[in-house]
């Protein structure tokens, strides 16, 4: 989790030979067995068929499909079950199928490969875990670098003259949220962590139970339903989205209904952590999931050839950046960590943050600063990250043994903005979800002027709930340029200056993820203006930056 260093992907050929890195002490046959993702060629199957999808999604499913016009396609069908069949069939165990990725996670050998891959409907095969690497243990402590930064546990006393987590309520403006009547209610949100010890005892989450807010729980490490086990790092990101005792701590989506997965393996790092999320988001696309809540990010493995590098951070090259993707293509959202490697040699985020389409979480301090260890952005392909920011630093969790303490990370500080956009989700039901996101960024307290550090900022619930979010007019009265159209349908954007162009600009378009559409020189101009052209420009929000030596300017742009 959150490493760094180059990606080189493993995949074998019926000729390849592979070289085993298992202790020299392990008997033969466990040497032997491995864990690869191996991947077929097509879905020519007739057992089920884009028609009849609820063969294979749930009704929840395809009413979130259905209320943002997103058909259902053949990456939706299962994996033909024949070709698991033909697979099994040779002795080689099949642990989970991916219908996203046409793959299957599968335990063997290297002769097994060797006779997989000879076969005509599997194209490759890729090593993602040596056997006998540091298997999970139960009771472990969840840590590992994606995690959030360890401080001191300090335990808070219950009060009742205000809610311990007022601070970090009202930074995101949930207090107003839960004042408006929105506290998650009909929104299904998935977490995807290393461990919840403690939840099924605390009585922060007794409603979840009470309630049959808890839909569905599974361990994708252990194969298991049972994910009250390992560490409370997952616990803790859980409290910021839906810990609730009445007067004392009221996260954000407390009334949303609930799925946990675990995902993440706390005693080693390969990449079968990034397919474990992928299957966890597989499912919760199944069971109908809204958003998803993620604190965990990779970038270095134990076996360095595993690895990725900066460039890698291009928004589709990480199998969990394209597990994400997936994810929002089918109508989800998903919330990231930016990562904890702001102070460190990698500095950068960590996928899945670099999806252009998800929202990744940068930290701030309770003095709205950038705490130093949130991680920094770009992109390796130019984009902004993170995406927007929450408090990250002495953050109120809860933790396994039922205690109000603090927390450091952005592993909290995403979980904060989960349970925001649960509340953004409910509001705003008929939206898409890239809409939703849309609407999230642009409700940050430095959305005109985003970068690297904190993405478009810190969002605000009570700004997202503005009729003509950020005013374009009030926007456009601190800019020392006046455009026009504004809002505009096509042709030419107008753009002059009161004061004159009396020197070169250069002048950036950006849409509301953060990708550099445009970039134009101005020379000195004797009209004081310029133009852009709009006609190539999709219907949407962007941000016109325009730079010159002495100054920089911002102004929001309506295409409709």
């Amino acid at each position: 989790m959150e490493k760094n260093n180059r990606s080189t992907s493993h995949t074998f050929s019926a000729f390849s030979i592979i070289f085993l890195l298992c202790l020299a002490s392990e008997p033969a046959w466990a040497q032997l067995q491995q864990q690869y993702m191996i991947f077929f060629s097509d879905k020519d199957t007739i057992q089920y068929s884009i028609q009849r999808p609820e063969e294979f999604l749930s009704e929840r499913a395809l009413e979130r499909r259905n209320k943002q016009n997103i058909s259902v396609d053949l990456s939706d069908l299962p994996v033909n079950t024949l070709y698991i069949d033909s697979v099994e069939a040779l002795g080689v165990d099949v642990i989970y199928p991916s219908k996203w990725f046409n793959a299957a996670l599968v335990e063997g050998s290297e002769e097994d490969m060797n006779q997989l891959t000879s076969l005509d409907f599997v194209l490759y095969a890729e090593l993602v875990k040596p056997k006998g690497r540091s298997e999970k243990q139960s009771g472990a402590s969840g840590g590992g670098a994606s995690y959030g930064r360890s401080s001191k546990k300090k335990k808070i006393s219950k009060r009742t003259e205000e809610l311990v987590n007022q601070e970090q309520n009202q930074m995101l403006g949930i207090d107003a949220m839960h004042d408006m009547g929105y506290h998650g209610e009909g929104v299904f949100v998935a977490v995807f962590d290393g461990g919840f010890r403690g939840v099924d005892n605390s009585a922060f989450f007794e409603h979840l139970y009470n309630n049959e807010q808890l839909k569905l729980t599974y361990d994708f490490v252990g194969n298991s339903p049972n994910v009250y086990q390992y560490g409370q790092h997952g616990t803790e990101a859980l409290s910021c989205i839906a810990a609730y005792q009445p007067g004392i701590l009221e996260a954000g989506a407390y009334a949303a209904d609930i799925m946990l997965c675990i995902t993440e393996e706390s005693g080693s790092e390969y990449r079968i952590e990034e397919y474990n999320w992928l299957f966890a988001a597989e499912k919760a696309d199944s069971a109908g999931v809204d958003v998803i809540s993620t604190s965990l990010g990779y970038t270095t493995f134990d076996d360095g050839e595993m690895s990725y590098s900066y460039g890698d951070l291009d928004g589709k090259t990480a199998a969990i950046t394209r597990a994400a993707r997936m994810a929002t293509a089918k109508g989800m959202i998903c919330v990231v960590s930016a990562g904890n490697e702001g102070s460190g040699r990698w500095r950068y985020i960590s996928p899945p943050a670099d999806a252009p389409d998800v929202l990744a979480v940068g930290a701030v301090s309770n003095s709205q600063f950038r705490v130093s260890f949130s991680s920094f952005g770009p992109t390796s392909d130019g984009r902004i990250k993170p995406d927007v920011a929450a408090l990250g630093l002495q953050t109120v969790v809860v933790d396994a043994q039922d205690r109000v303490t603090r927390s450091n990370g952005t592993s909290f500080s995403a979980p904060l903005i989960a349970g925001f956009t649960a509340g953004a989700r409910q509001a705003f039901p008929d939206a898409t979800n890239l809409e939703v996101m849309d609407k999230i960024r642009l409700a940050g307290n430095q959305a005109m002027t985003p970068d690297n550090e904190l993405g478009y900022g810190i969002p605000n619930f009570a700004v997202l709930m503005e009729e003509v979010p950020l005013a374009v007019d009030n926007i456009q009265a601190v800019s020392r340029y006046t455009v026009s159209p504004n809002p505009i349908n096509s042709g030419d954007l107008f753009v002059e200056s009161a004061a004159g162009v009396d020197e070169p600009l250069e002048v950036y378009v950006y849409n509301s993820t953060g990708q550099l559409i445009l970039q134009k020189h101005v020379p000195v101009t004797a009209d004081d203006s310029f133009t852009i052209d709009t006609s190539y420009l999709q219907q949407g929000v962007y941000i016109l930056h325009i730079l010159s030596r002495a100054a920089s300017d911002t102004v929001k742009i309506i295409k409709f």
